[in-house]
């Protein structure tokens, strides 16, 4: 989100309250969740088709297996290779584009049309770790370009995300980005970085693709290196569509699917991921609003 769904997760009072009913409420979810699960499940996937089509999403040659292939490697490639790291990009906006047509067994946590709509999702590795695939649609009032040009200030995005405890730039053209980022200790989650590719393609002048992937490397150092004990969380894929549907209003669709490293069950962070992604879209908001 943001550069990947960035999700602002500060220990305050708002998390730790949203834990707490999580946990109480959990097993009452689990046995919502047996009742009438079909026509749940036929009525979400209609409505996450719907959400699609408004995007104008064309059907891909690539089917799921192999887009699972693609989203579960992690290539380990010198950042220097700026022609493979380019390539990877190209393949994951083709990749992304199924995971937008791929609409089974999300919940769907919130609905308030165009100002946010939020879908979620899990599954388990055979580590035990709980991977999150998020789905989240949104507004706001200015320019593809703008946007973009917002997106690639990490200062700024450090500053209205207060959980970032690093954020740099190794690489940057018109195209592709290399990017480390690193998070601060919270709640849930002790330290977490990533090093990933940030790869931009325009559909057309009114349409555009970003997107996030993580990739490997033994080598590699951040410019300011942590103090702490960081684990390095894999970023599988996620991407923005970004759609100009008004001469100063963009319509945003973001899947983010990545590996945090942890064990924790889905019903005890699902809310508080939800609810602290909105608070980084007001911010996001209130930023282009102020500067109109």
């Amino acid at each position: 989100m943001s550069q990947f769904s960035q999700v602002e997760l500060n220990p305050d009072k708002e998390i730790k309250n949203n834990l707490k009913v999580e946990l109480k409420n959990e097993n009452y979810e689990t046995e919502l969740a047996t009742q009438d699960l079909e026509t749940k499940l036929q009525s979400q996937n209609q409505k996450l088709l719907e959400k699609s089509n408004d995007f104008d999403i064309q059907e891909n040659q690539i089917n799921l297996s192999q887009a699972r292939e693609f989203i579960q490697n992690i290539p380990n490639l010198d950042p220097k290779n700026v022609e493979s790291l380019t390539e990877i990009g190209i393949q994951a906006v083709e990749i992304f584009k199924t995971q937008l047509e791929d609409c089974e067994g999300y919940e769907l946590l919130e609905n308030n049309q165009d100002e946010f709509v939020f879908w979620i999702r899990y599954y388990e590795t055979p580590e035990k770790f709980q991977i999150t695939q998020m789905r989240y649609k949104f507004t706001l009032n200015t320019t593809i370009q703008n946007y973009i040009s917002f997106m690639r200030d990490l200062q700024l995005q450090k500053q209205l995300d207060s959980s970032v405890d690093q954020f740099e730039s190794h690489y940057s053209d018109e195209g592709l980005q290399i990017n480390y980022l690193r998070y601060k200790k919270i709640l849930f989650m002790d330290p977490r970085d990533f090093l990933y590719i940030k790869y931009t393609k325009f559909i057309d002048e009114d349409t555009v693709i970003e997107i996030s992937k993580s990739f490997e490397n033994q080598d590699f150092q951040p410019y300011v290196p942590s103090t702490k004990s960081t684990t390095r969380a894999i970023l599988l894929l996620s991407g923005n569509l970004i759609k100009q549907v008004e001469p100063n209003k963009i319509e945003i669709l973001t899947f983010s699917e990545c590996n945090m490293k942890l064990k924790l069950k889905p019903a005890m962070t699902k809310t508080a991921s939800k609810n602290e992604i909105k608070k980084l879209i007001k911010k996001y908001r209130d930023h282009f609003n102020s500067i109109q």
